[in-house]
């Protein structure tokens, strides 16, 4: 018969092992698609890896949100304001770059996520402001897992997805592949990192990198 001590042992011992699973299905629990409140705001640095330099920090501040929409006033850093708009789960319908019009929208994601999930998007972007350009854009995302990631704003433990596809020009003849990445923090609301690298036969043509610098949500 085991003595009050021992059983104390053995119980803390239970405890101890159980500890991890129970932080690993906590780890790996769903990713519910955030409450987004008017007034939250992030301020980004946006970069050109093949220049070589920041090509823009902007403000985005939140001026309404529901179930289905998201709208944000774009303040860059000389004061000009703009209007992105993105559907409840941040996917871009209107773009915070260049004024791009993507139908239906971007599509990368998915809430809630879970690590392992598997998707397609496919969408087009045009740029009204620049001329008639027309792109087809296609994508399979991957919810690949929690990793830890570094930025302007700080450290963070991040879901990360991963995203390969396609563009084609609509408008003319042209065609090529692209790679994209988003490091997401719940408790930032929005990812915290962001990459897109696009490739044409020739290679490399866009290499972008978003960081977060600031962020205030309630």
């Amino acid at each position: 018969m085991l003595s009050a001590a021992l059983r104390l042992l053995v119980a803390a011992a239970g405890l101890l092992l159980a500890f991890p699973v129970v932080c690993a299905a906590q780890g790996d629990a769903p990713v519910a698609r955030p409450e987004v409140k008017v007034g939250d705001r992030w301020i980004y640095h946006h970069s050109d890896q093949l220049l070589r330099k920041l090509v823009k920090t902007y403000e985005l501040r939140v001026s309404f949100a529901d179930r289905n929409a998201i709208y944000t006033v774009v303040k860059d850093q000389d004061q000009r304001e703009s209007e992105a708009i993105w559907n409840s789960d941040w996917n871009s319908s209107q773009s915070v770059l260049g004024g791009g019009v993507i139908n239906p929208h971007t599509g990368f994601f998915r809430f809630p996520l879970k690590i392992g999930d598997t998707y397609q998007t496919s969408f087009e972007i045009a740029f009204p402001q620049r001329g008639p350009h027309r792109f087809r854009r296609e994508y399979t995302i991957k919810v690949v897992g929690w990793e830890e990631v570094e930025v302007a704003a700080g450290k963070f433990r991040a879901l990360k997805l991963e995203a390969e596809g396609s563009w084609q020009r609509l408008d003319a003849r042209g065609s090529g592949q692209l790679r994209s990445a988003f490091w997401y923090v719940p408790e930032a609301k929005r990812w915290v990192k962001n990459i897109l690298e696009v490739h044409g036969p020739a290679g490399p043509l866009v290499s972008l990198v978003e960081e977060l610098v600031l962020f205030n949500v309630q």
